[in-house]
């Protein structure tokens, strides 16, 4: 058994179906004698309907994965570089981005049969502009193993330019008090100590 196969095929299903498949691969992985890898398994954390949302999009629309984490990079670069007229074009940009791909987890999550309300796509949002803002976030996202809405340090990056001038500096995404980095488990080597239950 293979630790991301099984974290992908988990972060794949519907919510619902997550903890009786966790149970299942982490018994599968007992009886293989790896006990190492049922603690990583458990560990894995269920997926709230906004993060699952997320992961849908990432799954099943990966050919915009890219263009929103180049943006991000993009409006990073503008930031610290004080570039205004750069930071306006890109902000035009996620906006118009961020109204797409939001549009497009709520359509994705109700061809799925689990329909997300003006709450939950609101997370969702959220989580995107995260992903401009910080890169840990970024990589959090595109891994599609979400278990928790990201949200981005306030004020960037869809601070008005004027905020460019007090040369404000992101200080991270956050998921409900926690890094980022800690939410989706995206890298073979992460423990499992280090992802909640």
């Amino acid at each position: 058994m293979d630790f991301d196969a099984v974290a992908d095929e988990l972060y794949a299903l519907r919510p619902e179906e997550f903890t009786a498949a966790r149970s299942s691969a982490v018994a599968a992985a007992r009886t293989a004698g790896d006990r190492e890898l049922a603690e990583r398994i458990g560990a894995l954390r269920k997926p709230s309907l906004a993060a699952w949302a997320s992961n849908l999009l990432v799954r099943s629309r990966p050919g915009d994965v890219e263009p929103l984490l180049r943006l991000g990079e993009g409006l990073r670069q503008a930031h610290h570089s004080l570039d205004r007229t750069q930071l306006r074009e890109l902000s035009r940009q996620q906006h118009a981005l961020i109204r797409a791909l939001s549009a497009q987890a709520r359509q994705l999550a109700v061809e799925a049969g689990h329909p997300i309300g003006e709450g939950v796509q609101r997370e969702v949002e959220n989580t995107l502009h995260a992903v401009l803002a910080d890169p840990e976030a970024a990589e959090a996202w595109a891994s599609g193993r979400l278990a928790k809405p990201l949200s981005a340090a306030v004020g960037f990056p869809a601070a008005a330019t004027s905020a460019v001038a007090e040369s404000t500096v992101p200080g991270g995404a956050r998921t409900q008090g926690r890094p980022s980095a800690a939410t989706a488990p995206s890298r073979p080597d992460r423990k499992a100590g280090e992802q909640q239950r």
